[in-house]
């Protein structure tokens, strides 16, 4: 089974319309971009949020949720001043945390299964 992959050049609406896995990926990939032109390391982000180089890594590859506090410091760190890309960037985390469809069973599902439901929810097409 082969997915066509979601772009993460730029975390727009388009991806946030496949669902929250997508756009937390394509977010957190949007995160790394910004970390790398501005010079920081991993570690110093996590510092900066209180956290550690490995948050940062989780953060990056949308494998959590994520904390407006948390952002916040991250643009600005990163050197996001532009009033209105800042607030789309945080739209698109509101909209990353909001749970799949398939949240209402993760009683029953487990946790590797709730990423491949998303992720096939975000897909376009599935080819087998």
């Amino acid at each position: 089974m082969i997915a066509e992959p979601v772009a993460h050049d730029r975390a727009d609406s388009a991806v946030a319309e496949r669902g929250p896995t997508a756009l937390r990926i394509a977010v957190g990939s949007q995160l790394r971009k910004l970390r790398e032109l501005s010079g920081i390391t991993r570690e110093a982000a996590g510092e900066h949020i209180r956290g550690s180089h490995a948050k940062i890594s989780r953060l990056e590859l949308g494998r959590t949720g994520f904390k407006e506090r948390d952002i916040r410091d991250l643009l600005s760190l990163y050197g996001v001043t532009d009033p209105g890309e800042f607030e789309q960037f945080l739209d698109l985390v509101r909209k990353a945390n909001q749970p799949g469809w398939w949240h209402r069973y993760s009683d029953l599902l487990p946790p590797w299964f709730e990423t491949y439901l998303g992720l096939e929810h975000a897909a376009k097409s599935i080819r087998t």
